[in-house]
């Protein structure tokens, strides 16, 4: 009987120890969701960033382009000629 009682105390100091581990492993699991979202919306800032800079880039490369040799004013009407067929796409798609 004394060991049957022994047995149930343990029992049930395991179980409680259990409850405590889950409860402490579930306020671990939101700490690390909401330390996910954050660094998800981290990468979101820091792609647009990235796009903000390669435009950015871009214009700049083209600002360069236009102040070149006459030699480079080829490629300079071509590059431009490209981005208007791209505008036209554009808006074509858009009247659709």
């Amino acid at each position: 009987m004394e060991q049957e009682k022994s047995a149930i105390v343990s029992l049930k100091q395991g179980v409680h120890q259990l409850m405590n581990r889950c409860t402490e492993l579930e306020i671990q699991k939101k700490e690390i969701l909401s330390q996910f979202t954050a660094m998800e919306a981290l990468i979101i800032s820091k792609n647009t960033e990235i796009d903000e800079l390669n435009d950015k880039y871009k214009v700049l490369k083209m600002a360069k382009s236009l102040e070149g040799s006459s030699n480079e004013n080829k490629d300079v009407k071509l590059k431009i000629n490209e981005m208007v067929r791209e505008i036209d796409k554009c808006i074509a798609l858009l009247n659709k």
